[in-house]
């Protein structure tokens, strides 16, 4: 017995956690690859994508934004599939891609292939950027810090964690705003705010998640990255004007309002964020109203819980500032009108780098 017990303390049941959460993952992907009397359970995000970059390549970029042009690239390559029967196009709702046309240029080309073949291409290319860039990041922050964990626990863990998964299983663009936060964040703690603000106005992919780090940047006269900023997000801007047109432009301004009331791939009811709640208690409440009121108070409780964070951690060219954008972006994810599972790996170097440096516990 003693022997059972002395083998059962030195089991590893960190890494036996993670291997079992791993392999959950596999399973789920299996099934749902291998289920075909359903809709798609997989690749619906990537879908959108592709029939947007399908509309771009082979009618114009003004059009990529238009739900009915969307929903007849959709149902024909759904019903190619064999995942949409004849007769129940009348139900489907489209899925759009509301991002600044800059970002869906890979799109075009990946559209020349079909959806399928694409959807695992872009995984796959997605996949070799994380653990890349995550190889990389984790090379140089480890190098001047004391951690006693290694790049391959990291990445691990990484690999291990559900907005990760769930960033992969929908075919998700959320990559490269983990690339471009992390670079934000790397070469802003070596003070060189030109590089910073440039990787920055990447964020511009989902611009909800820009709604506290601007004003913050603003408030601390950090003019140096605000300028870098804005010069990157006017050439995002302005290419995708210039690809897209007033029309285009306008159609994704609807596209964006839409999101807040009438588009129903929104999916609030599975955001990770207030509005969450705001809709399932009114739901549970049967109210209009109590659920936003709530929201709105949890909202403006999460901006102010940052406040005491900067006081102590202001925003400056040292490692404990990345506490504070941590707070930010962790804020940020809680409070905009549109955050899913997914969006939340772009914390993913943050947590990476207060790890390293030993800013936050072990635990956490």
């Amino acid at each position: 017995m003693k022997a059972f017990l002395a083998k059962y303390k030195r089991l590893n049941w960190k890494l036996l956690a993670l291997l079992t959460i791993t392999l959950v993952y596999i399973g789920m992907i299996v099934i749902m690859v291998s289920d075909d009397k359903s809709p798609i359970h997989y690749g619906g995000d990537y879908l959108a994508f592709w029939s947007a970059g399908k509309i771009a390549d082979e009618i114009s970029y003004s059009e990529i934004y238009d739900l009915e042009k969307l929903k007849i690239v959709q149902v024909s390559e759904l019903k190619l599939l064999g995942f949409l029967e004849s007769g129940s196009e009348n139900k489907f709702a489209p899925l759009p891609a509301p991002y600044f046309s800059f970002f869906v240029v890979p799109f075009q080309l990946l559209s020349r292939i079909s959806v399928s073949a694409g959807y695992w291409l872009w995984n796959l290319l997605n996949l070799c950027v994380l653990l890349g860039y995550l190889n990389f990041f984790c090379r140089r922050v480890l190098l001047s810090s004391n951690t006693q964990f290694s790049t391959v626990t990291y990445l691990v863990l990484v690999i291990a964690s559900f907005p990760v998964f769930d960033n992969f299983l929908n075919g998700q663009v959320n990559i490269l705003m983990l690339v471009c936060l992390g670079e934000y964040v790397r070469n802003a703690t070596l003070k060189k705010p030109l590089i910073s603000g440039i990787w920055l106005a990447g964020l511009l992919l989902k611009p909800q998640l820009l709604i506290i780090i601007i004003p913050i940047i603003l408030f601390t006269r950090s003019w140096k990255t605000f300028f870098w900023f804005s010069i990157a997000s006017t050439t995002i801007i302005g290419t995708s004007f210039i690809l897209s047109g007033v029309t285009g432009n306008i159609s994704l301004i609807k596209l964006w309002l839409g999101y807040g009331i009438v588009i129903p791939s929104a999916a609030p009811e599975a955001m990770i964020n207030w509005r969450m709640i705001g809709v399932y208690l009114n739901s549970l409440l049967a109210s209009n109203y109590f659920g936003w009121i709530i929201a709105g108070i949890g909202s403006v409780i999460t901006i102010l819980a940052v406040l005491p964070i900067m006081r102590r951690f202001p925003i400056s060219a040292s490692s404990e500032c990345v506490i504070t954008i941590t707070g930010v972006f962790s804020a940020t994810l809680a409070v905009t009108w549109h955050s899913h599972h997914h969006m939340a790996l772009v914390l993913i170097p943050l947590l990476i780098y207060l790890s390293a440096y030993t800013l936050l516990s072990e635990k956490i």
